[in-house]
C-alpha cells in the first residue's frame, strides 16, 4: 500500500493533478488535508516566521520579509483548519510532513 500511494502521489505531481492527502496524527486529532501546488505568493507582513511543519507551535527555522516572493509546492490545511503552504524542502506523505512552512494568511497572491 505504501509503495502504491507513493507511486500515485509522484504520478499526480508529474501530471499536475490535485491529489488530496489526508491523515491524522492520533485518534483524537482531526484530519489534515494536503495537495501539491505550484503557486507564487508575496509576503504581506513585515516579518513572517517559517516553520518546520504546518503549525504555529512548530519550530521556527527562518523568516521571510515583506514583499519577498515565495513559491509554494504544497498547500495544506492543518487539523485546526488553518491554511499553510510549503515553500522549500517539502516532504509530504502518509508517514511524515516536513519542509519550510508559512501560514498562508501572511501571504498575498
Amino acid at each position: 500500500m505504501r509503495k502504491r500511494s507513493a507511486t500515485l502521489l509522484a504520478s499526480a505531481v508529474l501530471i499536475g493533478a490535485t491529489l488530496p492527502l489526508m491523515g491524522a496524527g492520533s485518534a483524537s486529532a482531526a484530519a489534515f488535508k494536503c495537495h501539491p501546488t505550484s503557486r507564487d505568493y508575496v509576503v504581506a507582513k513585515e516579518k513572517v516566521a517559517v516553520h518546520a511543519s504546518f503549525s504555529v507551535n512548530a519550530r521556527v527555522v527562518d523568516y521571510v520579509y515583506k514583499n519577498n516572493k515565495v513559491h509554494a509546492d504544497w498547500d495544506c490545511t492543518n487539523s485546526s483548519g488553518n491554511p499553510w503552504v510549503c515553500i522549500g524542502s517539502c516532504r509530504v506523505n502518509e508517514e511524515s510532513i516536513s519542509g519550510r512552512w508559512v501560514y498562508r494568511g501572511h501571504l498575498k497572491g
